[in-house]
C-alpha cells in the first residue's frame, strides 16, 4: 500500500464471485463509480459526514474545518 498526502493506493484482486464494488464495500470503502471504480471513500468518513449533516446547516464547511483542525501541525 502506497500513501501520499493522506491518499492510499491499494491493489484489489477480484474474481467472478463478486464485483469490484462489492469487494470494496466489504473492505469498508465506498466506490465512486458503479463499475470499474478508480477511487473509493472510507465508509467511516461517509458516516462522519452523515452525522455532521444531521447536526449542522452546512456540513461540508463543518467537515473541512474539522479535518483542517485535526491535521493541522
Amino acid at each position: 500500500m502506497n500513501t501520499f498526502l493522506g491518499f492510499s493506493t491499494i491493489t484489489v484482486l477480484s474474481c467472478a464471485c463478486a464485483s469490484l464494488p462489492q469487494l470494496l464495500l466489504h473492505s469498508g470503502l465506498f466506490p465512486t463509480a458503479p463499475s470499474q471504480p478508480h477511487l473509493a471513500i472510507s465508509v467511516d468518513l461517509l458516516a462522519f459526514y452523515h452525522a455532521l449533516f444531521e447536526r449542522t446547516c452546512n456540513p461540508i464547511n463543518a467537515l473541512t474545518s474539522a479535518l483542517h483542525t485535526h491535521y493541522e501541525c
